[in-house]
């Protein structure tokens, strides 16, 4: 069966919706959604009807609800607005008020309606995976989560300091994130965040329970015990499903040959996976470690400051990047990440000193790509300069360098999420920001993720779908008062008084002197007027005063 309206076409036979023949891409959601609203196009459909049909009848979020309503109309050209297609009636239900024309498909018995080959139904593949993505309904999108699902993924939990010296987290650390690194080069495997896992350093744990919480296929533990000239690391890797151990090694040498020793530590775990799975292309990163240790050990000292995202915090990794690269000044991960703290500082400094610090950024990162072309930190440290100097198409192109050098790498999925948004491709955008959710569900940045969906769904207009996203950025215990202020302007376009003014008191409680030039001052790599004068406007209503 195919269905004809106005200028659309949806042919049920190869499940595709087409406008003037061309295709038009539709999540399965909301796919399946216009298409019950069409087979009852003589019906009113109730919210519960449409939630048992495509949800099968999973207890939902509001957020994700209206998010499916309101793709639906975005891909039909329609709106909550003008109401064209999907009209909805207060308290009843939805209703399609197109004329629709039901037209017999030809080719509908070409459609296989059996497998080719028998299928295990009792047995599918990453269960563990399947368990968790499904936690994740009202945050993210079918295509992801079915991304996610066919991939196998491994958690590296941060390896354990066993030093005399408590000093020594920083190694351990650091060691951890190379490790994933490394692992991330196999295209075939997704490697988990290292911002998720860190919130296991320091605890004892089932492989289980990791995979349960994160997702995972596998999950890598061990430990490291540092003395003044060597190493010693112990390490396993177990499978989440059953908590069995697959692999597990020793390893003592003397710090001079921690790069090889990283990157054998990488292949062996590569191959023990491998076995299990289809054969596929194996690629690890290629690699530029420093001349000098001084330089290796400065660079994760700065790193272990850095991901504290906070001011002090900054002022450390600071200094030792910039120890780092005095000891190897063709070190290219120490200029990237001198270039990530100017990026971040741009974002909280005052406004006279942003010009200088993102000069700075531009400068430090273009060093570092120059210095190693295949590292992906340095792309995407470039991408995320060039992007809050509003010169999105280059960022475009650097931090699509970065996610094909490392298809695992959830800030870099973030960071082409908030430069499209900005680009005015906000659906694309949410996409991305899917990914880097499922790839990093605990994330430091997990407030930053929401936040950015929020700004997403404000450009479309969609403002309840807007404070939904802003509230869950304000759960985060690391929000800063900007999430509360996109909350307020959210509530403040969609009328409601009280909430607003119940927001507007909590972003008073953060930041006392916020006004709507506060507003233009942060958002200066947004070229959007129309979005500076919808989100302004929600502020007063809110609220917040002019200065």
């Amino acid at each position: 069966m195919k269905y004809r309206f106005a200028d659309f076409e949806i042919d049920l036979g190869q499940h595709e919706l087409r406008r003037r023949g061309s295709t038009v891409h539709a999540e399965p959601q909301v796919f399946d959604l216009i298409v019950h609203l069409l087979r009852n196009h003589d019906r009113v459909v109730s919210k519960d009807e449409l939630i048992d049909n495509i949800w099968n009848g999973r207890i939902i979020s509001e957020a994700a609800f209206s998010s499916r309503i309101n793709g639906a109309r975005r891909v039909l050209g329609d709106s909550g607005t003008q109401q064209r297609f999907i009209k909805t009636l207060h308290r009843r239900g939805f209703r399609f008020i197109g004329e629709v024309e039901e037209v017999p498909s030809l080719d509908a018995d070409a459609v296989g309606l059996v497998p080719s080959e028998a299928v295990d139904l009792e047995s599918p593949p990453n269960s563990s995976v399947k368990v968790e993505i499904s936690r994740l309904d009202d945050v993210v999108s079918e295509a992801v989560k079915a991304e996610a699902i066919t991939r196998p993924s491994i958690a590296v939990l941060p390896f354990a300091n066993i030093s005399d010296d408590p000093e020594n987290q920083y190694f351990s650390y650091g060691l951890t994130e190379d490790i994933i690194r490394l692992l991330a080069r196999n295209r075939w495997l997704s490697v988990i965040s290292r911002h998720s896992t860190i919130g296991f350093l320091g605890t004892t744990v089932d492989a289980r329970k990791v995979g349960a919480q994160l997702g995972a296929t596998y999950v890598m533990s061990g430990s490291v015990r540092k003395t003044d000239d060597s190493v010693r690391i112990a390490t396993e890797l177990a499978r989440a499903a059953d908590g069995q151990q697959l692999w597990s090694e020793k390893y003592e040498f003397q710090l001079l040959n921690i790069f090889d020793i990283q990157e054998e530590m990488a292949r062996q775990i590569a191959a023990t996976i491998e076995p299990e799975l289809s054969k596929v292309e194996q690629q690890l990163a290629a690699r530029k470690p420093p001349e000098s240790l001084d330089a290796w050990d400065c660079y994760q000292r700065g790193l272990w400051n850095l991901w504290r995202f906070t001011t002090p915090g900054f002022d450390i990794a600071e200094e030792y990047f910039q120890r780092s690269i005095a000891a190897d000044p063709r070190f290219a991960r120490g200029h990237g990440a001198l270039s990530y703290v100017n990026i971040q500082r741009s974002l909280y400094d005052a406004p006279e000193a942003r010009g200088p610090r993102l000069k700075t950024a531009l400068h430090q990162a273009r060093t570092a790509v120059s210095l190693d072309e295949l590292d992906c930190f340095c792309h995407c440290a470039l991408g995320r300069a060039l992007c809050l100097t509003r010169q999105n198409e280059e960022a475009f192109a650097a931090i699509g360098l970065s996610l094909e050098l490392n298809p695992s790498f959830a800030q870099g999925y973030f960071a082409q999420g908030f430069n499209l948004l900005w680009c005015g491709r906000e659906i694309e955008a949410e996409t991305l920001l899917d990914q880097a959710t499922i790839l990093s569900p605990r994330d430091s940045h997990l407030w930053s993720f929401h936040h950015t969906r929020s700004w997403a769904h404000f450009s479309l207009g969609e403002y309840d779908v807007a404070a939904e996203f802003a509230r869950r950025a304000t759960r985060q215990a690391n929000a800063t008062y900007r999430a509360f202020a996109t909350l307020a302007a959210s509530l403040g376009r969609l009328g409601d008084e009280a909430q607003a003014s119940a927001a507007f008191s909590d972003l008073m409680e953060r930041k006392s002197d916020y006004t709507t030039g506060t507003t233009r001052r942060e958002l200066f790599f947004c070229r959007d007027a129309r979005f500076l004068t919808k989100y302004t406007e929600g502020l007063r209503s809110a609220g917040v005063r002019d200065d």
